[in-house]
């Protein structure tokens, strides 16, 4: 099976703007595109609220019906889909086994504690072996794709800057590799920032010429 940009669908308004994502960058990457739908994802939380069996229906035609869409704006990109009677969380990790890229949608950081949102995301990033982008959602239209056409939203992302977090104490060179990668394809400015914490000061010492309690003068 020839590798290809992976992306989860469940049918939120994230993941069908991370799929548009994803199907740009496959493009980027002359990659075929492949869309992964675990039938109880979220327990279908983003389904309409009608009956089982429209449920059912909604269940069977998000992917095709998403491919669909993803054909007629990128006629040149192969799309393939699938549906997997699975949980979420092994059903994508064992889609990217695969897969050069894997693309998720992502709620964001919680306002309160700072973390990212939504458990599935967070499970698969922190087993995955491969490049995994969160792809946040915004201005998106009816359907959950933006209301920009495909070659806009490219241009106008093609001009933002690439960000690599480096830290020194576990370089990994699969992530420098795909980090300068994905910044020659956009043709964009790599920024590596790399943080830490300053060491404390060491603990406060009095010269010896320095009392230890300030003089006071005595009225004569």
């Amino acid at each position: 099976m020839p590798r290809t940009v992976t992306v989860g669908l469940d049918g939120s308004p994230e993941s069908l703007t991370a799929a548009d994502w994803a199907a740009r960058e496959a493009q980027r990457r002359e990659m075929p595109l492949r869309l992964v739908h675990a039938l109880d994802w979220h327990s279908y939380t983003y389904a309409p609220l009608t009956g089982v069996e429209s449920l059912t229906r909604w269940a069977e035609h998000l992917p095709s019906d998403t491919a669909a869409r993803l054909r007629r704006d990128h006629p040149d990109l192969r799309v393939v889909h699938e549906q997997v009677a699975r949980e979420p969380v092994p059903s994508l990790l064992a889609a990217a086994e695969n897969a050069e890229l894997l693309v998720l949608g992502s709620r964001g950081l919680n306002r309160v504690t700072g973390v990212l949102v939504g458990s599935v995301a967070l499970a698969v990033v922190a087993r995955a072996e491969l490049p995994v982008v969160l792809v946040r959602t915004g201005g998106v239209g009816k359907g959950g794709h933006r209301p920009r056409s495909a070659a806009t939203a490219s241009s106008r992302l093609a001009r933002r800057d690439v960000v690599l977090g480096l830290d020194l104490r576990r370089p990994a060179a699969p992530l420098l590799d795909f980090a300068f990668d994905a910044a020659a394809r956009r043709a964009a400015t790599l920024c590596v920032i790399h943080g830490w914490s300053p060491p404390p000061p060491p603990p406060a010492t009095r010269p010896p010429w320095v009392p230890a309690r300030p003089l006071r003068s005595r009225a004569s």
